[in-house]
């Protein structure tokens, strides 16, 4: 039997915030400095060794250089967002606005100049901005807008050099940047830019742990240029080929898993009674925020290569159940669908397990831990949580819960990117073609007539 889930049983979907700690500022501090102070707590994180797609690299920035203005105003623009969800003072908004755009002018102003350009201030500035974009997503723009960041920062690598790699700091930029190219690739179904596959090749001077993030970050760009390579995901010209190549892609995800470092292990933990903030019966514990979201990465990214697979094999089923495949496996069709489907099913139930660690939620008390979830948390959860979601084979419950994932984000971290993404999930539509207008009206996830099964 099919019901709508009611809205006592929907609200259990959704943490209670009540014991959140809160943020406290001394009176009479600028309203800039109090906006740069909520950025560093939510974004910077200092004790983290694994440093994967952060902004980490701001803390000696900011202790070794004058910072300008393009910086400083992309920084507080994020703060004061963040500040006014967080006081629910929508008025803060406009001050937000006007030193995002403040940022724009002065980015703009720089990119004129060859020493402007190649400043590490300058890039990680438009990295800012594409974040800024996703955390007041209300558009379609917004994403279009991210795009543009993400794609004009790419461009400002080729005219940095691949010197930047030998330094710290450029280095750590190459690498948060590649994670939101790819990111971004993946999304619109494009090839990656030739610098950062190449460039992702020349890292050599890696410890063990960043170089198993590197080797996970090219079987993703595999996979995005796999992608790019289909006319639209049911392109079945080169059926045989795509298979091919996505069966072996999957091999070395698999290897990955497998061989990745001793300080990649993570804990699963087995409920001793049910708790709502746990999809199943367990979760995992990490040794940190970053190695957490590397393994989402491979989740998502690998999930993506296997609904490939199904979608292509049953094309191949269906054209001509006698094909003689390239495999001499006469079993083939059968053993990797069930192998395919039986992979999915156990990355989307991995992703969910993965959320109460992000969320900062301990299970077993049912209470969230001594510190707030870092907005970080919720950006770093919200494109696996989609892929989670709108993965075809995956149950009604798993997809509300999910949603209700989302729209916790969305209340109570402010990232209103999460809000499109959980209504476009629910009605199993592209995340480019939701109206602002619905999601408005939407104000719980039941609303988004969801369903399970009982």
């Amino acid at each position: 039997m099919v019901t709508v889930l009611d809205e006592s049983q929907l609200s259990l979907l959704i943490p209670d915030v009540e014991t959140l700690p809160v943020i406290s500022f001394g009176l009479g501090t600028p309203a800039d400095e109090q906006a740069t102070c909520f950025f560093f707590q939510n974004y910077v994180l200092q004790q983290d060794v694994f440093s994967r797609g952060n902004f980490q690299y701001l803390s000696d920035i900011y202790g070794c250089e004058e910072i300008g203005t393009a910086l400083a105003d992309s920084v507080a623009s994020l703060g004061l967002v963040g500040l006014a969800h967080f006081w629910g003072a929508s008025n803060i908004l406009a001050n937000a606005t006007s030193k995002y755009n403040s940022a724009l002018k002065t980015i703009s102003t720089q990119l004129r100049t060859i020493e402007g350009a190649k400043s590490d201030q300058t890039i990680i500035a438009i990295m800012l901005l594409g974040l800024y974009e996703t955390n007041t997503c209300n558009s379609r723009q917004s994403m279009e807008t991210w795009t543009r960041h993400i794609t004009g920062a790419s461009a400002l690598l080729q005219l940095r050099g691949k010197e930047q790699l030998r330094t710290p700091i450029g280095y750590h930029l190459f690498i948060h940047l590649r994670t939101q190219v790819i990111t971004n690739c993946i999304q619109r179904h494009a090839m990656v830019p030739e610098i950062i596959s190449e460039w992702s090749q020349d890292l050599d001077f890696e410890t063990a742990e960043q170089a198993a993030a590197t080797t996970l970050a090219n079987l993703a760009i595999r996979y995005c240029n796999l992608r790019a390579s289909m006319s639209s995901f049911r392109d079945y010209s080169d059926t045989e080929q795509i298979i091919s190549t996505a069966c072996a892609l999957d091999m070395e995800y698999d290897i990955w898993a497998r061989t990745c470092p001793l300080q990649y292990i993570y804990q699963t933990v087995t409920l001793s009674e049910r708790s709502d903030d746990v999809f199943s019966d367990h979760y995992h514990v990490y040794s940190s925020i970053w190695i957490a979201a590397i393994w989402n990465n491979y989740r998502s990214a690998r999930i993506l290569v296997n609904e490939l697979i199904l979608d292509q094999l049953g094309y191949m089923y269906q054209a001509n159940p006698d094909l003689g495949l390239l495999w001499e496996d006469n079993c083939f069709y059968e053993n990797q669908m069930l192998t395919s489907n039986s992979t999915l099913l156990q990355l989307c139930h991995d992703i969910c397990a993965s959320v109460p660690y992000f969320l900062g939620c301990n299970p077993e008390s049912n209470v969230f831990t001594d510190q707030a979830p870092k907005s970080v948390n919720g950006n770093l959860l919200l494109w696996p949580l989609y892929t989670a979601g709108v993965t075809g084979m995956v149950s009604d419950v798993m997809r509300c819960w999910v949603a209700g994932r989302l729209q916790w984000i969305t209340d109570v971290l402010g990232i209103r990117q999460a809000a499109p993404l959980a209504y476009s999930m629910a009605r199993r539509q592209d995340h480019l073609l939701w109206n602002p207008d619905s999601i408005e009206s939407s104000s719980s996830p039941d609303e988004y007539g969801l369903v399970h099964n009982t």
